[in-house]
């Protein structure tokens, strides 16, 4: 094996090896999840290379470099003041939105809409690229295939899923098979499965190249209205009901693995965190739940919140966790610590719907029906600002992947991007 190059991760800290091995170039990535300001290089260079035979004495000086300018990265990343300011208002659709997302580099967006279709925009210029048009119902998931975002996929209530080339708007599958509306969809990491979670109690696998169905996941009682692949290797699928649990599936097997069972209401969202070692889950029933993924053990249940928990989120080193409720408030809870709580987000004067922290995890940004987003301080709970000016209620929000942008969807039809 021979190291060719070291290449910097971001978001969550990490470098990846990038070498070769018997003629073929592999990649490996090694987390970094807790480097922070104060972190001593010198010594995680040296552990580094004493556990990698990759790293050798040859490339220590270019590793201190690497991690010293990934521990300047984070000593700047925390909230520094800046505000952000209205940069486009994208008038998106006929008919009310139902979900955003940027693409990996931020130039890109999607939206989708009750009026069938699914938009993508140019965030520079405000522009229109495509209308992805095909659905007979509402499009309700929309989402790019991490990271490479060469291909969209879009759930729609007409019970099929489709699967997009965002260059010429062609449309490359429809995943067919469910007899009730597709609420879900994504990607694998890898991007070659795609999954999807329906109002039919069923979740269902499908070859992302071919469109063909692998798996039909059976064994849910209700609705299916969340999933996600684990971030890693994609092997392991989550997703929650509102039957009241959480399955987890692998994908090379038809049959459930195990069952997360202890919520006393529907499911409202579920998360693995980055590492897939812990699933997180937010419940109609006012709490949160931290699982062991492996075990299903329940780690820890927060109840901090007075009314129905609706998103829930981990921070990109999945060591911190995110809640939001129909008490107008908004949790920060450490993962280390048994749920300790952090700080509570206290301004909006109606439900938060959506909660995500900023790439650096310094901020976070809520969405809420009294028609703005906020963002917050994840040290002190502190509003830093408030983002208003929709004439509607605000269901999504996302930050960009390098934290310099945001987008809200609105009740109002539009679109905002801020930067």
């Amino acid at each position: 094996m021979k190291l060719l190059k070291l290449h910097l991760r971001y978001h969550p800290p990490g470098i990846v090896l990038e070498y070769l091995q018997k003629g073929v170039v592999k990649k490996k990535d090694i987390d970094l999840l807790d480097l922070n300001s104060n972190s001593d290089i010198k010594e995680i260079a040296n552990r580094l290379c004493q556990k990698e035979l990759l790293l050798t004495e040859e490339v220590q000086d270019q590793l201190e470099q690497c991690l010293e300018t990934l521990r300047k990265r984070i000593e700047h990343e925390g909230p520094t003041g800046k505000r952000f300011y209205i940069y486009k208002t994208l008038q998106t659709h006929v008919l009310p939105l139902t979900n955003v997302c940027f693409n990996k580099t931020g130039n890109k967006c999607l939206s989708g809409s009750y009026d069938r279709t699914c938009k993508i925009w140019d965030v520079e210029s405000g522009k229109e690229l495509k209308t992805l048009t095909g659905h007979q119902n509402v499009v309700y998931s929309v989402g790019f295939n991490f990271p490479a975002c060469t291909q969209i996929i879009t759930g729609s209530f007409d019970k099929t899923a489709k699967i997009w080339d965002p260059d010429t708007g062609s449309c490359l599958a429809t995943l067919y098979g469910h007899t009730g509306e597709v609420v879900a969809a994504q990607f694998s990491s890898k991007g070659d499965h795609a999954a999807t979670g329906s109002m039919d109690h069923l979740a269902k696998l499908f070859d992302a190249e071919t469109g063909t169905e692998i798996h039909s996941y059976a064994g849910h009682t209700a609705e299916v209205i969340a999933l996600q692949f684990d971030p890693n290797e994609g092997h392991r699928l989550i997703t929650g009901s509102f039957d009241g649990t959480i399955s987890s599936w692998d994908t090379r097997e038809k049959d459930r693995v195990s069952v997360f069972r202890g919520h006393e209401g529907e499911i409202s969202n579920v998360q693995f965190n980055w590492d897939s070692s812990l699933v997180g889950s937010a419940s109609l029933d006012g709490s949160a739940k931290l699982w062991d993924a492996r075990s299903t053990a329940c780690l820890a249940t927060v109840a901090s919140h007075t009314d129905e928990v609706l998103d829930i989120c981990f921070d990109w080193a999945g060591q911190r966790v995110a809640t939001s409720s129909s008490d107008n408030s908004a949790r920060v809870y450490d993962v280390r610590a048994d749920f300790r709580e952090l700080a509570v987000m206290k301004g909006h004067r109606e439900e938060v719907s959506k909660v995500c922290f900023s790439p650096a995890g310094g901020c976070l940004l809520t969405a809420s029906a009294d028609r703005s987003a906020r963002v917050w301080s994840t040290t002190t709970g502190n509003c830093l600002q408030v983002l208003s000016g929709h004439q509607g209620e605000i269901f999504s929000c996302a930050f960009s992947y390098a934290g310099d942008a945001i987008i809200t969807a609105s009740k109002d039809n539009t679109c905002r991007i801020w930067r």
